[in-house]
């Protein structure tokens, strides 16, 4: 079903909290996404989903590229890396659920086992 990972792009007007983001997703979900950061107000060429994670991000938003879809995250001032993990977790569960309907694997590849 999958042929290629998701491309997330994570903007926000904290340029770390976007890099972070981006660690957090790779690190959650390789096999499924690949992961970027940008500024606030830019989005890249390739691009599936634009991840805005604070106000200053969702107000800054540009017009977004054909085949890009947009969604914001507000995230706890306490825990916002717990906030992204939870997030990235439910978007990327719904993409296993997907492909296990179809009998398909990670468009990079099977995950690794644990022993």
């Amino acid at each position: 079903m999958y042929k290629r990972r998701a491309r997330l792009a994570f903007a926000s007007s904290a340029p770390g909290l976007a890099e972070r983001a981006s660690h957090i997703a790779l690190a959650r979900a390789g096999d499924w996404v690949e992961a970027c950061s940008c500024p606030a107000g830019a989005v890249p060429s390739a691009c599936d989903l634009l991840v805005t994670l604070d106000p200053a991000a969702l107000k800054a938003c540009p017009p977004l590229p054909r085949g890009c879809r947009h969604a914001h995250w507000p995230l706890s001032a306490s825990s916002p890396e717990a906030d992204i993990a939870s997030r990235v977790d439910g978007l990327v569960g719904g993409m296993r659920l997907l492909a296990r309907l179809d009998g398909s694997e990670a468009p990079g590849g099977p995950a690794p086992r644990l022993k």
